[in-house]
């Protein structure tokens, strides 16, 4: 079983891992997260109707290999 806790700072860490040693816990992995602020999400403009872009693709219908040959296409070097 795998248990995820999250902590703002190395105090935090110390105060849980204190605690687990002293449940007797013995198998306790650290694993640093990402560093750096998270991302900002911005919520989605809910007054858009998505049925307006259905039938999009009508008057110029597409493969599933006509898009990937389209969009695989790419220069990975530059």
């Amino acid at each position: 079983m795998r248990v995820t806790i999250e902590a703002l700072d190395i105090q935090e860490v110390e105060k849980i891992l204190f605690l687990l040693k002293s449940l007797n816990i013995k198998n306790i992995e650290v694993i640093p997260g990402p560093s750096g602020q998270l991302p900002s999400i911005t919520k989605g403009d809910k007054k858009v109707d998505p049925r307006m872009l259905f039938g999009i693709w009508k008057d110029t219908p597409r493969s599933l290999e006509a898009i990937r040959a389209a969009n695989w296409k790419r220069d990975w070097n530059a």
